[in-house]
């Protein structure tokens, strides 16, 4: 009941990171464009796997950190609407992979740090195949999924580094 619980508390504050994150994305597009918006942004939104796993330590608590995180951000409502809740689920899956590789008995901010770098990849891959004018930018300008790639997994692995880091502290208390 205890894990439950606190799943529960991560996925609200993931949630409400993740809207606050709207806000983070669009002052960083305006000021510096896409690529910028992504390496300032994109590790926000992957912050909920990690911290989940690295506060419940328990298989698939990566995957439901970040999907809960997502429904929460969805019922709020924020820009993304439901497909917040298909990133989430993809970005949870893929971080869970972190966790898997380890076969669930490391939990460090480097494990956390890989988990969030992984959630970079089907973000992009989500961004190119649900948004018309992000998929006609790649089109125009195949060199530039590369950039928002690295943009992404660096994003992904520094919050996800932190959200670990948060997480490790939070369960010693």
């Amino acid at each position: 009941m205890i894990d439950f619980a606190l799943l529960g508390v991560v996925a609200i504050v993931a949630g409400l990171i993740f809207y606050a994150t709207w806000a983070v994305y669009n002052a960083a597009m305006a000021i510096g464009g896409g690529i910028a918006a992504r390496i300032v942004s994109y590790g926000l939104w992957f912050i909920g796997a990690p911290l989940a796993a690295s506060i419940i330590r328990k298989p698939g608590s990566a995957f439901l950190g970040e999907t809960l995180g997502a429904l929460i951000e969805t019922i709020i409502p924020t820009v993304g609407g439901f497909t917040n809740l298909i990133y989430g689920a993809a970005q949870g899956a893929a971080s869970e992979l972190a966790y898997l590789i380890f076969r669930y008995r490391k939990y460090t901010p480097l494990v956390g740090a890989l988990a969030g770098a992984l959630a970079g990849f089907p973000c992009v891959a989500l961004d190119i195949l649900l948004f018309s004018e992000i998929a006609e930018e790649a089109a125009k300008n195949p060199g530039v999924v590369p950039l928002w790639i690295i943009a992404a997994v660096v994003s992904g692995a520094i919050y996800g580094y932190i959200a670990s880091l948060a997480g490790s502290k939070i369960r010693r208390r």
